[in-house]
């Protein structure tokens, strides 16, 4: 099982800085894609996670950052 789960889209810029990150220190991590054409990051699943409904989210360890405006 993945330390990580980054959730959001493949062409997402904040998305890869993610991924690039975890990769340079070794983070495993697993991608679920939210965003157009995937998944509706305006779904109540997703707001749950993320209430301004941006890309990405990261789960791990219990702590769930996301960007607040």
């Amino acid at each position: 099982m993945a330390a990580l789960r980054i959730l959001g889209r493949v062409t997402s810029i904040n998305m890869r800085k993610v991924q690039w990150t975890a990769d340079l220190i070794g983070i495993e991590y697993e991608t679920e894609l939210w965003g157009a054409p995937h998944r509706d990051p305006k779904a109540p699943e997703y707001l749950a996670l993320n209430p301004n409904g941006l890309v990405p989210v990261i789960i791990g360890g219990g702590f769930l950052p996301w960007e607040r405006t």
